[in-house]
């Protein structure tokens, strides 16, 4: 038995159906307005109340003389923030940084500042591995392999809204007979008893299918500074937009091109959570956009449960860029109005962040050359 090679494009011109009341969309603008800046005040109260240090929130994986792998607990900043909040940064600056760092030290045993010891960074709300560098040496070695994506490898996992059932998918292409606008006909490429060298799993579940989404990704103009799908009317909105900033005074903005984005994706298992039907997911980006997993799934039309801007009354475009007449049509399995809202109402009375979670991370160390790989479960 084989499983779809799913891709996705992002053309929607030739969707033309409707959804039944209520939709995203139909929710009123001074609504969505009200509940973003809600958003913005409770997401701002809790990171000036979270109380951060060492023993809650510094968990170690891994260290030695030249890197630090840490566990970044949900809800913490990575560095400070605008407001200074205490962030990630600054336990592992004091646990395992230097005060005494020396410019005409050998690279390889320099000390760091603080501010340079950060290699890579997470969101807030997503949990998950963070490397740190020790030295010279080592900071300048990682930031090579990541910018260049040499040697490296990033393994999320994810709880998303709703049941997304690649069966259903298959299906939904057949009938149309692979309807040009919406999708590409599917490719059975990948065996279900031999998986992708690009998937990478920490145990032996078998899962219920996988694919990739190949949807390219632009800077949201209506909703900076967030990313949303780019489409053909997107891309001419943000150039009008742009001409329109530059002709009132804002002479050096540019219309940027979107970015081709591909994101590889392995259903896990079906599950519920709280009574909730959710989909676990296992998500590795092959490209490394700004928020690539959030919008990617948001336009899948199953957004990562907690998700506070790309989930139900997010700060983002709603599906991730996509209108509900698209949604309707690209994805059968999208979640309902009703379930994205009662979800998202459960989350808020838990307490619960964001459900994405650096679960893996594969480097070539960046002194010895030796391959190395970092593997921590997620808390949900």
């Amino acid at each position: 038995k084989v499983l779809p090679d799913q891709k996705l494009k992002s053309d929607d011109s030739s969707c033309k159906t409707s959804l039944q009341e209520p939709t995203l969309q139909s929710i009123p603008e001074s609504v969505l307005q009200y509940q973003r800046q809600l958003r913005k005040i409770r997401a701002a109260d809790r990171a000036s109340k979270t109380n951060v240090n060492i023993q809650d929130h510094l968990h170690t994986v891994y260290f030695d003389d030249h890197i630090a792998v840490t566990d970044k607990p949900s809800g913490i900043l990575c560095v400070p923030g605008v407001n200074k909040h205490k962030s990630l940064l600054n336990l592992v600056f004091e646990v395992y940084g230097s005060e005494n760092a020396n410019d005409e030290e050998s690279p390889s045993t320099a000390a760091l500042p603080r501010d340079s010891m950060i290699v890579h960074r997470l969101d807030m709300d997503t949990s998950g591995i963070v490397i740190f560098a020790r030295t010279r040496l080592a900071m300048s070695e990682l930031h090579k392999s990541f910018r260049e994506r040499t040697g490296t490898k990033k393994v999320y996992e994810a709880l998303l809204v709703g049941w997304l059932d690649i069966d259903q998918w298959i299906e939904s292409v057949d009938e149309s007979g692979g309807r040009e606008g919406d999708m590409e006909e599917v490719e059975e490429t990948v065996d279900k008893s031999k998986p992708s060298e690009d998937v990478v799993s920490s145990d032996d579940t078998e899962s219920l299918g996988g694919g990739e989404i190949n949807l390219p990704l632009q800077r949201d103009h209506r909703h900076p500074p967030f990313m949303r799908v780019s489409t053909p009317e997107s891309e001419a909105e943000a150039r009008l937009a742009v001409k329109d900033l530059n002709h009132n005074g804002y002479k050096k903005l540019i219309a940027k091109k979107p970015k081709p984005s591909t994101t590889k994706f392995r259903i896990l298992s079906h599950e519920k959570w709280m009574g909730h039907p959710v989909t676990r997911m296992e998500l590795i980006p092959i490209t490394g956009r700004t928020h690539q997993l959030r919008a990617h799934c948001a336009a899948m039309g199953h957004p990562i449960l907690g998700d506070l801007a790309y989930g139900f009354f997010g700060e983002a475009h709603p599906n991730g860029g996509f209108s509900d007449e698209v949604m309707s049509k690209m994805s059968p399995t999208s979640a309902a109005f009703e379930l994205r809202r009662d979800a998202e109402d459960t989350v808020r009375e838990n307490g619960r962040t964001m459900c994405l979670h650096a679960r893996q991370l594969t480097i070539k160390h960046p002194v010895t050359g030796e391959q190395v790989s970092f593997d921590v479960a997620p808390s949900f």
